[in-house]
């Protein structure tokens, strides 16, 4: 069994034999000689055996995300699939606050319907995206929810100043479709961030 005294740190190696089995056991240490305490060999697990815990994601380690959904029913199925993926999510009722949201904080991630306040829903937050900074700008990746378009239909994201589209119909696959919208978004930005570097434009 590997022991390490808690006082000099040196690494130890004692036989299994000449370790109790059913109680705990002490020696002292050949360095420094300080008690190291072995505990035993029964309240121990075999490696395989050992079960890890995830490290939880912190509050202030979670990235930011915003849903600008009208609809009670699919706001619900949104927001808990973005909180069930470790975002910070919150959900707005209109654009105004989503606006002021957008103002004081920094959301990685933006989630719209396109019924989403009809007036100036979709083009009060893209136009708002638009007058961003760039380098902030690349950070957020913009969604929308849309009955009209299919999903991942590039050309008419780009046409619409988003980053990605996603058909109602397919929200309850939401959490792959935004895992993989979520990487190629920061893959294609952290290659373009390193083309300017290399550049000297950035």
């Amino acid at each position: 069994m590997n022991v390490t005294c808690h006082n000099c740190k040196t690494k130890l190696n004692i036989p299994d034999h000449k370790i109790p089995k059913d109680k705990e056991a002490s020696f002292k240490c050949p360095k420094c000689k300080e008690t190291v305490l072995v505990p035993a060999l029964a309240q121990q697990k075999p490696a395989g055996e050992i079960k890890r815990q995830p490290n939880p994601i912190s509050f202030e380690e979670r990235q930011n995300a915003l849903v600008c959904i009208e609809d009670s029913e699919l706001k619900k199925k949104v927001y808990a699939i973005i909180q069930q993926m470790g975002f910070n999510a919150e959900a707005v009722t209109d654009t105004k606050a989503a606006l002021n949201k957008m103002e004081y904080h920094i959301y990685h991630l933006v989630i719209i319907d396109e019924a989403f306040e009809p007036t100036m829903g979709i083009s009060g937050i893209i136009d708002r995206m638009n007058t961003i900074d760039m380098s902030l700008r690349r950070r957020i990746c913009l969604v929308l929810v849309s009955s009209k378009y299919n999903s991942n239909d590039n050309m008419v994201a780009l046409h619409s100043s988003v980053n990605a589209i996603i058909h109602r119909d397919d929200i309850p696959h939401l959490e792959p479709f935004l895992s993989k919208v979520l990487i190629e978004h920061k893959n294609f930005y952290t290659v373009y961030s390193e083309s300017l570097r290399l550049a000297g434009k950035a």
